[in-house]
């Protein structure tokens, strides 16, 4: 079975490459307790739209990218990746970027980059434009006033004044400037003034008198989305959209598509926006978290201008839908203190029925093989397509099931296909 899906290489410019290996430093705002973060974890995560690369050169760590991993997502349906590079190290990595750099190559990156590669001419979008575009105080230069949410920006050197000022929450606080964050990770929802309280010494404790916060008020949402877009030269299209799961709020668990778009109006925002960044210099794929509000005009949380968690689950989520017949695909996060070959053989029924969209897969094993990190797991993170949202939320409970009953063989999952 092979998916018709967007790759890459359809995606961005002809002299584009994919790196997006980065630091701990640089991830401290996209995850919380990032200096807890297994080193690993800045291994697996950014190969994540390896299947995705199609032709386009694509820098990948070796544990994230093993034959037994490329022959797993082409049994899911994925393309084999055309031009893929491999590296052990960060400074490896560095490396094989520079290499493509010096040869007249740009780089696309999620976050920040290497230290090594920060003033390279070579990156698609320069850093600092990418870190401000994505700087949630500047929301306002990208978005109408009708589709902001009531907000007021202060520098954490002023947070005090929220003392004396009468209490009107439930507000969001959210980390602004130049810096990459993401996942929620620099929000902080304060439902009571004691949680306000909390908040303001978090962030006057971890950031600077200058540094900026933005002080959000709750909206009577119905439904946030996130919708993907891609900008090219002169033109913008719009990649589909999925509905945001959260567990509370502005921790987000996760994504799921169903057969249903959002209203048009929402889509037609996010075009415009990404019509408005396209002239201000911006290419490749972006994603813009929109609230779908009853009766009243959507607004716009973040803008994203990276390929984000939802970018492979909208590229491919639509034609595996139609393939299978089903209904829903949603989000799913597969750790195993085993081989990555029993949690691959674990869903192998689900792979070869065309009901897993992969994205990000680990071998621990490999890893561990080179690199000392007692913390390493094997992952699988992607997509499970099912009948139902209700049957996609349980499914990753069956897979620890099965993981209990296979037999410990040693063999690997590539010996092991049909």
């Amino acid at each position: 079975m092979t998916l018709s899906v967007r790759t890459l290489d359809q995606l961005y410019p002809d002299n584009s490459f994919f790196c997006a290996r980065t630091t701990r430093a640089v991830m401290r705002w996209n995850v919380a307790g990032s200096e807890k973060m297994p080193q690993y974890r800045l291994d697996a995560t950014p190969a994540q739209l390896l299947g995705f690369a199609g032709r386009i050169p694509f820098i990948a760590h070796e544990a994230a990218s093993t034959p037994e991993i490329i022959d797993f997502m082409e049994l899911c349906g994925l393309p084999r990746p055309c031009h893929l590079l491999r590296y052990r190290t960060s400074t490896d990595a560095a490396s094989l970027a520079m290499g493509l750099v010096e040869a007249g190559n740009r780089m696309v990156y999620n976050f920040g980059v290497l230290p090594e590669l920060e003033a390279s001419s070579g990156l698609l979008t320069p850093l600092d434009r990418h870190l401000s575009m994505n700087d949630k105080a500047t929301l306002s230069d990208l978005v109408d006033p009708q589709n902001l949410p009531r907000r007021i920006l202060l520098p954490v050197g002023e947070l005090e004044k929220l003392r004396s000022t009468a209490w009107t929450g439930p507000v969001f606080l959210k980390l602004a400037g130049k810096v990459s964050n993401g996942g929620g990770a620099a929000v902080r929802y304060c439902a009571r003034h004691s949680d306000l309280e909390a908040a303001t010494a978090e962030f006057r404790q971890r950031l600077v008198p200058h540094d900026m916060i933005v002080l959000e008020n709750e909206t009577n949402l119905e439904r946030s989305w996130c919708v993907g877009v891609c900008v090219f030269d002169g033109t913008v299209e719009c990649l589909g959209a999925s509905e945001q799961l959260f567990q509370a709020p502005a921790v987000q668990t996760g994504n799921l598509l169903l057969l249903d778009d959002p209203p048009a109006d929402i889509i037609q925002l996010a075009l415009n926006i990404a019509a408005r960044a396209g002239k201000a210099g911006y290419r490749g794929i972006a994603g813009f978290d929109i609230a779908e509000m009853p009766g009243e005009h959507p607004v716009v949380f973040d803008l994203n201008f990276r390929p984000n968690s939802s970018t492979g689950l909208l590229l491919a989520g639509h034609a595996a839908l139609r393939q299978t017949g089903l209904t829903a695909a949603q989000s799913f996060f597969l750790r195993h203190d085993g081989p990555l070959a029993e949690l691959l053989e674990a869903v192998k029924a689900e792979a070869v029925g065309g009901r897993i969209i992969p994205g990000s897969i680990f071998d621990r094993q490999a890893y561990k093989a080179t690199v000392t990190d007692p913390a390493t797991r094997s992952c699988l993170d992607g997509w499970i397509l099912a009948n139902s949202r209700s049957e996609a939320a349980e499914w990753p409970s069956l897979i620890a099931q099965r993981l209990e009953r296979i037999p410990k063989s040693g063999q690997r999952f590539s010996d092991q296909k049909a």
